[in-house]
């Protein structure tokens, strides 16, 4: 059975502690919104507020209290199947509201903005570890345990105490990064694209790789064809392809990287070479 609330909620005898989900309203079919949504009125708030985007706030993600001795088992569960965070809070649903809603929004070094979905879980572990940064407190002030649900339906931890001592909550601040967190955030284009090439074309080398470590894993090859000079887009797919499959076995790679050597030296596209190898070995 698919859990739809943590268990430690239950088991918490804290009473000062308030429970929240952060639902995107626009991946629950309309009807059983309407429904679940008519028995929590009054303890939801939109993360959105931008007037001249109403469809983005109306089917974007909202902070909806949880009563876990009132509100009806099916309602949450409706609700649930379009949750990304699971937070217990020590803060009333509209103070924290304010104190999240400016995290919807990235700031780059250069001033470019960028909408956020900041409560997701490859996300939010990234912004956890972000101690140093000047609102690492604003963004987790009063905020207990964050939880997310993993594809099988079981609950994984972000963090289960409170990450700073502040206390208090703050809407005025920005969520400003320098250009490494930027990257990490919000993506490169290159890696995306990537990503999404290879989960077609080649689904194999991302068995068993969750969001942040597939990236993570794709960026570090693409750096590794920056120091080798490959710079052909399709080399540099073939080369991240075959950096994947091999897993990182030292032998293999020293391999690929004299195949991408000798492709730049002979600008040669490395499909060539690779079939020229294949049928000398035949």
């Amino acid at each position: 059975m698919v859990e739809c609330l943590p268990s430690e909620w239950f088991a918490s005898t804290d009473e000062k502690l308030n429970f929240f989900m952060i639902v995107e309203l626009g991946f629950i079919k309309l009807t059983d919104r309407n429904v679940a949504l008519d028995r929590v009125t009054g303890k939801m708030w939109p993360l959105i507020n931008d007037d001249s985007q109403p469809h983005l706030v109306s089917e974007g993600p909202w902070l909806i209290q949880v009563d876990l001795d009132r509100d009806d088992q099916a309602d949450i569960s409706i609700l649930a199947d379009a949750s990304q965070a699971w937070i217990s809070a020590y803060s009333e649903g509209d103070q924290l509201s304010r104190q999240l809603t400016p995290a919807m929004c990235c700031l780059s070094p250069m001033q470019e903005v960028r909408l956020l979905r900041f409560y997701c879980p490859d996300i939010i572990e990234i912004l956890k570890r972000q101690v140093e940064q000047p609102w690492f407190d604003e963004l987790f002030a009063n905020l207990k345990s964050w939880h997310w649900r993993s594809e099988s339906g079981k609950f994984r931890m972000a963090f289960e105490s409170s990450l700073t001592t502040k206390v208090g909550n703050s809407d005025e601040w920005i969520l400003e990064v320098d250009e490494n967190l930027w990257t990490e955030l919000v993506g490169n284009p290159e890696v995306d694209v990537l990503i999404s090439r290879l989960a077609k074309d080649a689904p194999e080398v991302f068995k068993g790789l969750n969001g942040s470590v597939k990236r993570q894993k794709v960026r570090d090859c693409l750096a590794k064809a920056d120091e080798l000079g490959v710079m052909a887009a399709d080399d540099r797919k073939i080369y991240v392809y075959l950096e994947m499959a091999m897993g990182g076995e030292t032998k293999s790679s020293d391999e690929i990287s004299e195949l991408a050597k000798r492709s730049v030296s002979m600008q040669k596209p490395m499909i060539e070479l690779l079939d020229s190898s294949a049928e000398r070995r035949n």
